[in-house]
């Protein structure tokens, strides 16, 4: 009965409390209250307030920040780390990707690594020797720029060709499979090897 007593007492006076702060509002029996804010709501609202003028300011004002320099910086970076890539690695080609390349700075490229690394099995006039003949109509791997980078990249090591792919960067490997199909093919150098593989029509 006590507590019954002392919760009608503490709902009157927060009624009565309640009462302080009507406002003159009634909508069909329902009224309006004006109680104050909390104190963290206040706070907060007023930092909206402050941050929209600071970044008002810092963008419209002095045109600060944007996107657009930050995806420009973004490219640079990358477009940098390519060029380390391919410094470091080679250009981006592989066996499926690599054209075979004319022009002379390649080539040159291609018979000095030719002359150091496929001389002892192809001989230099490509006519072949441990290695296959170059020079004739026949192919054991196939003759086009992307069967000889993938034979030069990958190696044949069951009949003792090493793969290159640790030695040689992708471009350097383009460019003596380039080098050998431009100077080598069809030429029938005399005294080569015997034909092997599938001649080529």
């Amino acid at each position: 009965m006590i507590k019954d007593m002392d919760y009608k007492n503490e709902k009157t006076e927060i009624i009565e409390e309640l009462d302080k702060n009507l406002l003159d509002h009634d909508y069909d029996g329902i009224v309006e209250l004006d109680n104050s804010l909390p104190p963290w709501w206040v706070y907060m609202f007023y930092g909206t307030i402050i941050f929209a003028i600071a970044y008002s300011v810092y963008f419209f004002a002095y045109d600060g920040f944007s996107q657009k320099e930050e995806l420009a910086r973004e490219m640079e970076a990358a477009q940098t780390q390519i060029a380390k890539f391919q410094e470091e690695n080679g250009a981006s080609v592989d066996e499926n990707t690599v054209t075979l390349l004319s022009d002379a700075t390649a080539l040159t490229d291609g018979k000095a690594i030719y002359d150091k690394n496929c001389v002892a099995c192809h001989a230099a006039n490509g006519g072949g020797g441990v290695g296959p003949n170059l020079t004739d109509g026949y192919s054991i791997h196939g003759n086009t720029i992307n069967n000889l980078f993938k034979v030069i990249k990958f190696g044949v090591p069951e009949k003792g060709m090493i793969p290159w792919e640790s030695q040689l960067k992708p471009e350097q490997i383009q460019n003596v499979a380039s080098y050998i199909l431009t100077e080598f093919a069809n030429k029938n150098v005399e005294g080569g090897k015997e034909p092997q593989g599938e001649e080529i029509k």
